[in-house]
Formats: structure tokens, C-alpha cells, sequence
């Protein structure tokens, strides 16, 4: 099973963002508490996992059994008022993204994105991701 998580004391953005990344991708949330990414691993081989960064954003890491294999900087989160329906799984415009992210996530490749990474959040949110890979 997959899951996000966070790092263990994030900031209210970073959390906001994990449950919201959770929510679009129908997986669920877990709070780390002082538990470490190592001993979740063996329990799940797959986990998203949000922290803050230094240099203002959010890491995004993808770890598969204990690896990372995808990892990106968020530089930037706009959000609007979805008007649509609800989706599940991001949308990229960006052929390197999805064919990174697609084996271990939902995903749908559109050209005419607005933005890298698409995503449906709660509450009627539209998140738009600007992320340096």
C-alpha cells in the first residue's frame, strides 16, 4: 500500500500540501510521529514523502522499498477554484514527469496543462505545481 507522509514536525503548509497531495491521490495520510522513514518502509514499499526545504518550498520524494527514486523541488503552489469534476491523480504536461511518476502513481499526461503538475484538491481547490526536478 502507499502512503504520504511528512516530515516529522512540518510546517502547516507542508502538511496542508501532504493531506491535500493524499486527497488527490486516494492514499492516505499518515502521521509520522517519531517514527522513521526506514521502519515505515517495511511495512510499505512505496511512500510519498513531503518535507520544508531551506531554500523555501517543499521536497517532494517518491521512495520505493527503501530508495528514492523520484525526487523534486515545489517552487511554487497556485491555487484557483476547480470548476470541474473532481479527478483522481495529477496531470502533467511534462513527458518526464509522468514517465518518472506513472509506474507508482496516477497519472494522465495533457499537453495543455496549466501547469507541470495538476491536481484536484478538497474543498473545490484546483492545485497547480511549479516543481524544479
Amino acid at each position: 500500500m502507499t502512503f504520504v507522509t511528512s516530515s516529522r514536525k512540518p510546517s502547516p503548509e507542508v502538511r496542508r500540501l501532504a493531506k491535500e497531495i493524499a486527497c488527490a491521490l486516494a492514499l492516505p495520510y499518515v502521521q509520522r510521529g517519531k517514527a522513521g522513514l526506514r521502519t515505515m518502509d517495511n511495512e510499505d514499499p512505496v511512500i510519498i514523502f513531503l518535507s520544508g526545504a531551506k531554500r523555501g518550498g517543499q521536497i517532494f520524494d517518491l521512495t520505493v522499498s527503501g530508495k528514492i527514486v523520484f525526487s523534486m523541488l515545489i517552487t511554487n503552489v497556485l491555487t484557483s477554484e476547480r470548476t470541474g469534476p473532481f479527478h483522481h491523480g495529477f496531470v502533467t504536461r511534462e513527458r518526464e514527469l509522468y514517465d518518472a511518476l506513472s509506474p507508482h502513481l496516477p497519472m494522465m499526461f495533457d499537453a495543455e496543462a496549466p501547469g507541470p503538475i495538476v491536481f484536484s484538491g478538497t474543498q473545490k481547490m484546483q492545485y497547480i505545481l511549479q516543481v524544479m526536478v
